[in-house]
């Protein structure tokens, strides 16, 4: 059947409801429901192999003259039917994908979900006193896997709190006194509260008991709902020995008091850090040794293949792309990005990908800043892209180059890079 007859013949009105039950006859056949959508929406960039298999899984006849780049979407208007009335259905616009390097929206096509640890952590953050541990090095999904706990939280009807570690000027880190006052002026400010906490803050009774006291009474007493208390890079910490061993610790009684039954079981809690905790602490005083951990794991190829598929692209470019840069999510959602948007060429992308001019030049010369701000990072680098087989290192300095996402650990615990993108980056480039 031509277009043309379709148009005529009564029996085939077309609309977006009706492709939708289609969906399920064309993704085995290969067809991802992201071109489907492309397809109904008449966009450019829809090649003629997946026009004719969405047209075979409707029992439709693709002939040559109804498919041509240029005409492509009048065609395809005609396709969905001609509106009889003002009010018929609208076609939306496409889901274009973010350029990456931010948290992935929510109900985006472009991001993985990872449904057994989701569900953990949902479960988790709806018992009192809850803790959740997200770990992951740099760029491997933290936020977007927060940003939809944290939006089942919401859903829950719980109040949420972020802290990110990363806003705290340098002069907040000078004694346990002056963070706490940021930490809870910070929180107040979120809950629309004027900061009373000089009608709080004991010299006799300290920072600490102050500042729970404060906690209690003025920020959880009359609260109607739990509150989720989110702390981002709390491993920042760890740089200031005032302040890890008196904050850890007390984030750890807070936890144990939540437990307890008293005003503090309307919280949860939420620690995002890029690495275990490195500094010496008592195992009774940490809060890295309790709650549900979550390790965010790299994508698998399976996993890639999706991917690749929700950005339109064929799965031929999986096997090379994971060769070169793993199932880092950043790096893999860059790559298809950027072939999605023609802005690069699978060959192009792979001869250039190490280069000052390949698409990952931005994301090495932020790592190449960090590994030159401190000296022992980059000889430590240096002897792991050198070497032949995995490196033994300082335990300091693996754990700060493990949450740079620049190596691993191998079975016995020796580092080897992360990647073959940074082997080949920075192996001339640290002699």
């Amino acid at each position: 059947m031509q277009l043309s007859q379709l148009e005529s013949h009564k029996g085939y009105k077309f609309t977006l409801q009706v492709l939708a039950r289609q969906t399920q006859l064309v993704e085995p056949q290969g067809l991802h429901s992201t071109t489907i959508k492309k397809i109904v929406e008449h966009q450019i960039g829809v090649d003629e192999r997946s026009i004719k298999t969405l047209f075979q899984a409707l029992e439709l006849e693709l002939e040559p003259q109804d498919y041509h780049p240029a005409t492509q979407q009048e065609s395809l208007v005609k396709l969905v039917g001609e509106r009889d009335e003002p009010n018929a259905i609208e076609l939306e616009p496409s889901q274009s994908p973010d350029f990456p390097g931010g948290p992935v929206p929510l109900n985006s096509p472009y991001y993985i979900e990872q449904p057994v640890l989701q569900a953990r952590a949902c479960s988790e953050i709806s018992r009192p006193g809850g803790l959740i541990r997200v770990k992951a090095p740099r760029k491997m999904g933290k936020s977007s896997f927060t940003l939809r706990l944290l939006h089942h939280a919401t859903s829950l009807g719980y109040r949420v709190l972020q802290v990110d570690l990363k806003q705290a000027d340098e002069t907040v880190f000078s004694s346990i006194d002056r963070f706490l006052r940021w930490f809870f002026t910070t929180l107040s400010y979120q809950l629309d509260r004027p900061s009373t906490l000089d009608d709080y803050w004991n010299e006799q009774a300290g920072s600490k008991v102050s500042s729970t006291i404060y906690l209690q009474q003025v920020l959880l007493k009359d609260a109607a709902a739990p509150i989720v208390l989110m702390l981002n890079e709390i491993n920042r910490v760890f740089e200031y020995l005032v302040i890890f061993r008196e904050f850890l610790p007390l984030l750890r009684s807070w936890y144990e008091e939540a437990k307890s039954g008293s005003t503090l079981q309307k919280l949860r809690f939420i620690l995002s850090y890029s690495t275990e905790i490195y500094v010496p602490l008592n195992l009774n005083q940490s809060p890295f040794n309790v709650g549900l951990p979550i390790n965010l794991p790299d994508l698998t190829a399976e996993e890639v293949q999706v991917l690749a598929h929700a950005y339109d692209l064929s799965s031929e470019v999986v096997p090379p792309l994971m060769e070169l840069v793993g199932g880092h999510p950043y790096l893999i959602q860059l790559s298809l990005y950027y072939l999605w948007s023609g802005q690069s060429t699978f060959p192009e992308l792979l001869k250039k990908a190490s280069t000052p001019v390949g698409i990952y030049a931005n994301h090495l010369n932020q790592c190449l800043v960090h590994l030159q701000s401190e000296a022992r990072l980059a000889e430590a680098f240096q002897q792991v892209v050198q070497a032949d087989a995995g490196v033994d290192l300082e335990l300091e300095v693996a754990r700060k180059l493990e949450s740079l996402g620049l190596i691993k650990f191998d079975d016995v615990c020796l580092a080897k890079p992360s990647c073959a993108l940074y082997q080949r980056f920075f192996a001339t480039l640290l002699i």
